[in-house]
């Protein structure tokens, strides 16, 4: 790569990289940044393994000036194809050792500041899950959503594989992140 001392860094910013996906993969594979400087948010849902998380974070990370992940639903995932079995809070905090390793920047760390054209600006990854608040027309409750849901066909893969361990709920999981 050649010098790009004459240009500013760029704050940038990318979510569902699913890399599961082989095109997906080959995106990620072939993403560069322009400038020495640039920084990348990785804003969730980059894979459901964490050796595929540990692939996709390990490369961006020898490639720009700084990155920083906030995870999604997909990350969080217990998926019967991953070798790494651990569940909620446990898988979070997983996931959180691999990026520091990595040198990643995660929602458990000092916000980081921009300092690049429209900066200063702290960067703010956050990580507080979600709840029901969203429901269909004419749903009132969660356990209504659900139901819903259920007689559609069409339930969030999240109800089977996104475990909120230790907490009793995904929502208490959420309330204690919030807190």
């Amino acid at each position: 790569m050649t010098s790009t001392a004459d240009r500013p860094g760029r704050l940038l910013a990318i979510s569902d990289l699913h890399i599961g996906y082989a095109e997906n993969r080959a995106l990620v594979e072939e993403m560069r940044p322009e400038t020495d400087d640039d920084w990348l948010l990785v804003a969730g849902d980059v894979a459901e393994t964490v050796a595929d998380i540990r692939w996709a974070l390990e490369t961006l990370s020898a490639r720009f000036r700084k990155v920083i992940w906030a995870p999604g639903n997909h990350e969080l995932w217990t998926h019967p194809k991953d070798t790494v079995t651990l569940r909620g809070v446990a898988r979070y905090e997983h996931l959180v050792a691999l990026c520091r390793e990595l040198g990643v920047t995660t929602p458990e760390d000092p916000y980081p500041v921009w300092e690049g054209p429209g900066g200063p600006v702290a960067v703010a990854p956050l990580f507080l899950l979600y709840d029901y608040s969203f429901l269909p027309a004419g749903c009132a409750t969660k356990e209504e959503g659900l139901a819903y849901a259920h007689g559609t066909g069409v339930v969030c893969t999240d109800e089977h594989v996104l475990h909120p361990d230790p907490y009793p709920s995904r929502e208490a999981w959420c309330r204690a992140r919030v807190a």
